[in-house]
């Protein structure tokens, strides 16, 4: 199998998963409900009522332009394979040229298993599984942060972690290290990938599915909003939800008190 096909048949694997996580949602009649500061972040509403079914009708929509997606890649490889066995140079090329421009082209992902599972699942249960899950998950997350700068082969390692971060999720759900994994994932987007609006809802799982985590996630939000999206309004919430609920991250608070102090100053004087 070639390259560009083993990448496609990755994509295609963590769609199952997506759809695998959907059928449990919808048999164990998960309702996701506002999260327990009432905040919404980014541009991410959560899934209540009609809106079940419209991300019903997203996932089956994103999962038929994988198929097609694939689909078109392997006629692709079969009709150059055919010219190839034809000797007909130029229009091997021709295939060879477009299978690059597919492969190369944005390859978004529409879905990401923090939107499928909704905001009420809670980290409960000590699994055994699970916990086997994050560490290797952890373990390609370490490898991944020894190349500096980064490189190719540390991206692949960031994506290796985060798909055993999200595989953990998805098959594990009331594990007591689902709020664990979302904040490595989101760390993963925020530090090293700059997805900054998927690093934000992974980050607001974390304290939803676990309100008493050990995580700075609330410190990590405000830093986003704070450095990168300019949004003084929300970075001086999260600032100070930060201040009251992470106080075993003195270095942090700090700084988080002096934003505080200094945003609501610059605020005061507009």
């Amino acid at each position: 199998m070639r390259k560009e096909s083993f990448i496609m048949a990755g994509t295609h694997v963590s769609l199952r998963l997506i759809g695998v996580l959907l059928v449990g949602i919808a048999l164990g009649g998960c309702q996701p409900s506002a999260n327990q500061s009432g905040i919404m972040i980014g541009d991410t509403p959560e899934v209540t009522g009609g809106a079940d079914l419209q991300r019903t009708t997203e996932v089956q929509l994103v999962e038929q332009m994988a198929r097609h997606r694939t689909q078109y890649r392997v006629h692709l490889e079969l009709l150059r394979d055919f010219y190839d066995r034809q000797g007909s140079h130029l229009k091997s090329t021709w295939a060879d040229e477009e299978l690059e421009n597919l492969v190369l082209g944005p390859n978004h992902s529409y879905l990401v298993i923090a939107e499928i599972s909704g905001s009420e699942l809670r980290a409960t249960t000590a699994i055994v599984e699970a916990d086997l899950l994050y560490e290797e998950g952890m373990k390609y997350f370490k490898q991944a942060q020894g190349f500096l700068p980064p490189l190719v082969a540390s991206k692949k390692k960031l994506n290796l972690a985060k798909d055993k971060f999200n595989e953990l999720i998805t098959n594990y759900p009331t594990s007591d290290k689902i709020d664990d994994a979302a904040f490595q994932i989101a760390e993963i987007y925020n530090r090293y990938l700059k997805d900054y609006h998927k690093a934000l809802l992974y980050y607001q799982r974390v304290w939803q599915w676990d309100y008493q985590t050990s995580k700075p996630a609330r410190y990590a939000v405000a830093r986003i909003y704070d450095d990168y999206l300019h949004n003084r309004i929300k970075a001086l919430e999260y600032y100070q939800q930060a201040v009251n609920l992470e106080s075993r991250y003195p270095d942090k608070v700090a700084y988080a008190k002096r934003r505080v102090e200094e945003i609501s100053q610059g605020l005061s004087n507009e």
